[in-house]
Order: structure tokens, then sequence, then C-alpha cells
């Protein structure tokens, strides 16, 4: 009987030894009276709570509002304006031939004019339509007094020189006028009353719009220098 009681106590104390080292080993001291299944319980309600406990949150970020785009200014409406834009009534130049060539022996409406223009800057000779010797030398008197080649021909830059200054309108009288008022009338049929006094008077400026009308020029009653190369250098 004694036997037994000594080999009874001696596998309590193993047991207890080996409880108490599983115990160490868990890291969890099991309470006395407490058995393993309650301490894992305890251990599982004590995980959960730590879990369990809601972190706090971290604040929202402040929301922007959205940038705001410069609105577009559209361009402001054209004024209306009772004010009629102008139109070109002749967009076509006119088609004038390059001054003519005229010398000794040469006769003509176009030596009529030159002659009178001559006289017109101070030569003094006879207007009869007929390029003579006579006329020769006035074009060549005429040609040392402006710097130009003195060759005795009305070139471009003789006929260019004759008509400066020479400009003829309504109310204008002299050489340069009996010079257009005999290209107008003579040269090219239009209808107007010639004066050995050269006045431009009130039927000559008819007769000179009508040339400019008909020929695409400025219509201005205005012989001016293309008006003077028209008369000279167009044949009818």
């Amino acid at each position: 009987m004694n036997h037994f009681q000594f080999r009874c106590g001696m596998a309590i104390i193993v047991i207890s030894t080996l409880a108490c080292n599983l115990s160490v080993a868990g890291g969890t001291p099991v309470p006395l009276g407490q058995s393993n299944a309650d301490a894992t319980v305890s251990a599982v309600s004590q995980t959960q709570t730590q879990t369990d406990t809601p972190s706090p949150s971290p604040e929202p970020a402040a929301t922007l509002p959205p940038p705001t785009s410069t609105p577009t200014v559209p361009p402001p409406a054209a004024l209306p304006t009772d004010t009629p834009i102008p139109s070109a009534t002749n967009t076509q130049a006119p088609n004038i031939p390059d001054w003519p060539l005229f010398r000794n022996g040469d006769h003509g409406y176009e030596v009529y004019a030159i002659q009178a223009l001559l006289n017109y800057h101070g030569q003094n000779i006879d207007v009869d339509g007929i390029f003579g010797p006579q006329t020769r030398t006035a074009v060549v008197n005429f040609q040392n007094q402006k710097g130009l080649s003195a060759d005795g021909i009305v070139g471009p830059k003789t006929w260019s020189a004759l008509i400066i200054g020479a400009q003829v309108q309504y109310g204008s009288s002299g050489s340069a006028v009996i010079a257009a008022q005999h290209l107008l009338k003579n040269k090219f049929g239009y209808s107007l009353g010639l004066d050995d006094m050269g006045s431009f008077g009130p039927d000559s400026p008819s007769a000179l719009t009508a040339f400019q009308t008909d020929y695409g020029l400025l219509v201005d009653g205005i012989v001016g220098p293309q008006t003077w190369k028209a008369l000279v250098a167009i044949q009818p």
C-alpha cells in the first residue's frame, strides 16, 4: 500500500512539472485553478480587444476649389455704319502706248501740239503741224534749257518736259490750251469751239470728259500728264 502511494505521488509531481513548463513556454502563465483551455480563450479575447479598437482615422485633406478659368471675352462687334464702302469704278489701268518719236520732216496733229507747247515754254515759232528746220531749232533750244540731250528729236523725255506745268482745265487759256483743243477736235473728232487765244471755254470740258470716259482715264476734266500722253500717243 505504501508502495502504491509513492508511485501516485511521483506521477503527480511529474504532471505538475510538465504543466509549469508548458505555461512558461507559451508565455502566458496559467493561474491556479484555471485549465489550459480557459487560458486559451482568455488570450483570444485579449487579442480581439486589441485589434477591434478602432484607430483614429486621419482627418480628410482639405478639398481645394477647382481653378477658375479666365472667361474668354469675345471681340467687340463691328458697329453698323451707314457710310457706303467706295468701290473702284475703273480697276483696269488704261492701255496707253509710249510717247511717239517726232523729228525733222514729220507732220500731223502731234507736231501741231509740239509747236504749241514749245511756244508755251517761251519759243516763238509758227504752229502749222509741219516739223521743219524752224521747229527743229526750237526743239534743240528747249532741250538745252531743260538739260536734255539736244538731238532735235521729240521723244519720251522731251515730251515729258513739254507737258510740265501745262495743266489745262476750265478757265485756262494760252498755247497749252490750243494744243489740247487741237488734239481733241481735229485728231479725235470731239465737238468744241477753237479760237486763236486758246480759251478753254464752256464746251471744252464736256469734250474732254467724253474723251477721258471713252479711253478709260480718270474723268476729272483736267488735262494732266496721263491725259496728255493719251491725247498724243493713242491713235483713234
